[in-house]
């Protein structure tokens, strides 16, 4: 038994997908109009102390210091202190490279009045 689309359906299906787009658009702007979350205050003050210049400096002394850790202690660390210093490394290079990147412009820090 083989199953024919007909023209109405044809006809639906290229509709629907205009029709689900701006359903959704719409959807996303009413959700998007509502009052600030409770979280909304904590959230911004930890990316406000993640982005500030103590913890850019921080940053910079972990990432130094944990790639010489690496660097020369190479064969002597055991495997959990390499592990923990990657992990060390990898924060830091994500509060700096956050820094970083909007220093030099290609991630906008604020608003553009």
């Amino acid at each position: 038994m083989s199953f024919q689309t007909t023209d109405r359906i044809k006809f639906i299906k290229k509709l629907a997908t205009p029709v689900l787009s701006g359903v959704t658009a719409l959807a996303s702007q009413a959700a998007h109009a509502g009052p600030a979350l409770p979280w909304d205050g904590p959230i911004t003050t930890v990316v406000n102390n993640l982005t500030g210049p103590v913890a850019t400096g921080i940053s910079t002394v972990a990432f130094l210091a944990a790639g010489a850790a690496l660097i020369f202690g190479g064969d002597d660390l055991g495997g959990i202190a390499k592990k923990l210093l990657y992990v060390v490394l990898g924060v830091a290079l994500i509060v700096f490279g956050a820094n970083f990147l909007s220093m030099i412009g290609l991630v906008n820090s604020g608003a553009l009045v």
